[in-house]
Order: structure tokens, then C-alpha cells, then sequence
């Protein structure tokens, strides 16, 4: 748990209970698609494991929105294979669930090609909740009385890069926190993350956001860490600390 109002899972997605809202970022759907339109022979027989690993979490939470703040698709190009899996996505969309899209700078003619598709989705710049702003990060959100509302965004694709000390290392994805402001990691397992201490951040508003914590996604279980300790030592290795561990939650409707 984040906050009582935002809860994290391990599986890259963040959860609020109180307006039942699963949230989830950047899914770069159809990216091998896209690669071969644009001329790269990659082979797109393995497909991609975002739209089951969402569709599971979906049948865990079950939510009453399901939003995706940005980069939707890994480009917005008319190609059967892009389409195929927006459709699927679309598909998530129940009478118990509605799906909202909050569109990125991935996105830019998703609206367009939704129309054309003839597929029914919500489409947003921002969602903004009782408890939460959700955006996807490429650009400052309508801040406007915002009161107390946490600020939750994707786009940086935050990960870490945790080791023993000695010789072997892992990097991992991971949620960014700080007060009222959340970066969720990218959902999308092939997207390759911005490592935190290393890589600058590629928008203002995480730039201007005073994060403080990184919480990284190992397994079944996440770490929470400070950044302060991340920041100063060679191997990010927090277990002189006692590492803050928790277990995945599975929310029953």
C-alpha cells in the first residue's frame, strides 16, 4: 500500500480503491507491428503478453474504470496487426468495467483510428477522480483545484537496477513515488526502461515532481526503497536497511 487511496501491485498496475479504478501505463501495443510498416524485418510470431496480463488483472480487481495513461499503441498507424489489439483491448470493456483511455505522445491519431476501426472507447487527456489526476506524463496536467488529489502518470518508464554488491546485477521496473505524485512503471514488459539515477527524465512533470522513493517490482513481491540510498551507493543493494517487502494484493470484488 501506497496511500489508503493508491495501492500498488506488483504486476505494473496501480489500484484506487475508493473510486475502483485500475490504472495501468504505457502498453506500446502492435510494437512489432509497427517495426515491420516501418521497414524492420522483427518477427511478431511470439506476440506480446500485455493484453492477457491486463485482461488477469482485470478478473482480479474488477474494476469499475480500467484507465491507461498514454501509449496506448507504440504508433498510431492504420496496420491490421495494431488494430487487432486495440480490439482486444476494447474488448476488456464490460458492463461491470469501462475502459478510458488517456491519450500519449504515442497517440496522437489513436482518436482518428478508433473512429475509422468503428471502435467504441473513451477518450481523455486527463481522467480526474475525487482521489487522483491521471495523465500520461508527456506534458503538465490541467492542475486546477486539485486539492489534495494525488497525481499519477506514465511515460518515463521507470526502472532500477539493483545488484549483490559484487559482480551480479538486474535491472527491473518500478513505481516512483513522492508526496501526492506517482510514476507508474511501463506496462508494456519489451518497452525499455529510463533507469532512475542514471537516465534523465524525459518530461517536466516528473522533473518537477519531488520523488523520494522507488519501489521496485521483483517477482511476486516489491521493494520499496529510498532514493536517497539508491542514489548513494554503487550497487542500490538496500538489505542493510531491512528491505520493506510486500505481497501482491488480490482485491475480491
Amino acid at each position: 500500500m501506497l496511500a489508503e487511496t493508491v495501492r500498488l501491485d506488483v504486476r505494473r498496475a496501480a489500484w484506487l480503491p475508493a473510486s475502483r479504478c485500475l490504472v495501468v501505463a504505457d502498453l506500446h501495443l502492435g510494437r512489432a507491428w509497427v517495426q515491420r510498416a516501418r521497414g524492420q524485418l522483427v518477427p511478431v510470431s511470439a506476440g506480446e503478453d500485455s493484453l492477457p496480463r491486463l485482461a488477469s488483472l482485470v478478473q482480479d480487481y474488477q474494476p469499475d474504470r480500467l484507465v491507461v495513461v498514454g501509449d496506448i499503441v507504440h504508433a498510431a498507424l492504420p496496420v491490421p496487426g495494431v488494430e487487432a489489439m486495440v480490439r482486444e483491448l476494447a474488448s476488456l470493456a464490460t458492463h461491470k468495467t469501462r475502459l478510458e483511455l488517456c491519450l500519449g505522445n504515442h497517440d496522437r491519431r489513436l482518436g482518428d483510428l478508433l473512429a475509422t476501426w468503428r471502435i467504441s472507447a473513451t477518450v481523455h487527456t486527463q481522467v480526474v477522480l475525487p482521489e487522483a489526476v491521471l495523465f500520461h506524463g508527456d506534458v503538465e496536467p490541467e492542475r486546477g483545484n486539485s486539492g489534495d488529489r494525488w497525481f499519477l502518470q506514465g511515460h518515463e518508464h521507470p526502472a532500477v537496477v539493483l545488484g549483490d554488491g559484487v559482480a551480479s546485477s538486474a535491472k527491473v521496473p518500478c513505481f516512483l513515488s513522492g508526496p501526492r505524485h506517482l510514476v507508474l512503471p511501463a506496462f508494456s514488459q519489451g518497452s525499455a526502461g529510463c533507469t532512475v539515477g542514471r537516465d534523465p527524465f524525459l518530461a517536466t512533470p516528473a522533473r518537477g515532481a519531488r520523488l523520494d522513493t522507488v519501489i521496485a517490482c521483483l517477482g511476486k513481491r516489491l521493494l520499496r526503497i529510498p532514493l536517497t540510498t539508491l542514489l548513494g551507493t554503487a550497487g542500490a543493494d538496500p538489505s542493510p536497511s531491512g528491505p520493506d517487502l510486500f505481497p501482491p494484493r488480490r482485491v475480491r470484488p
